[in-house]
């Protein structure tokens, strides 16, 4: 039987789609082998592939614990000032008797009616730190250490980058640990400290 032109025309079109079918099914058939092979690698969105370096290396071998004891520190002496207010007395009381919810919520109370007051803002973010609000705390110092003229910028950006460890945060604390540093100051010594077991982490 002798096949017309035309149908020559689509028999070539309905093998060419069989062809094309057939190789899609084999690749399929291969992916889904591998993926058996190798459970949960390359096969799903953002997975690293074995033997490529892990994405921010850094950080992800930190346990837990080791953020906590990079994190703590000793609450600094508070050294009675001239001139300050028997509000921001009352609230260092507080604070030097290891009450740092009570001294928290004063030291806010006195820093809301005189911002000004470096001290009260200082001894409010490390008291915060303390009594485990971390986010507040950290807000509290950030503003001091972004204060050039502040007399607790040193000690605010110590504290700093101990609250953003706590919140494994080590980019912004090994920044605030470097600025630090540049200052040559009282707290040089320390911070060259925590910035080298930062980096040794």
């Amino acid at each position: 039987m002798k096949i017309k032109p035309e149908n020559r025309f689509w028999i070539r079109i309905y093998g060419f789609t069989a062809f094309v079918m057939l190789v899609a099914m084999s690749v399929f058939g291969w992916l889904a082998w591998t993926s058996r092979e190798e459970p949960g690698v390359g096969r799903v969105a953002g997975a690293r592939p074995p033997g490529s370096p892990a994405v921010n290396t850094a950080t992800s071998s930190i346990s837990d614990e080791s953020y906590e004891l990079l994190a703590a520190f000793r609450p600094p002496k508070y050294t009675p000032e001239k001139g300050a207010s028997k509000s921001f007395q009352a609230a260092m009381a507080r604070y030097e008797k290891q009450d740092y919810a009570g001294a928290a919520s004063a030291l806010r109370a006195v820093s809301d009616a005189q911002p000004d007051v470096a001290a009260a803002k200082f001894y409010l973010g490390v008291s915060l730190l303390l009594k485990g609000d971390r986010i507040a705390g950290i807000q509290e110092l950030r503003d001091l250490a972004e204060t050039p003229d502040s007399p607790y910028l040193e000690r605010a950006r110590f504290y700093l980058a101990k609250g953003l460890i706590a919140e494994h945060d080590l980019e912004r604390a090994q920044r605030q640990l470097e600025d630090l540093i540049a200052q040559h100051g009282d707290l040089e010594k320390q911070a060259t400290v925590l910035l080298g077991q930062i980096r040794r982490t």
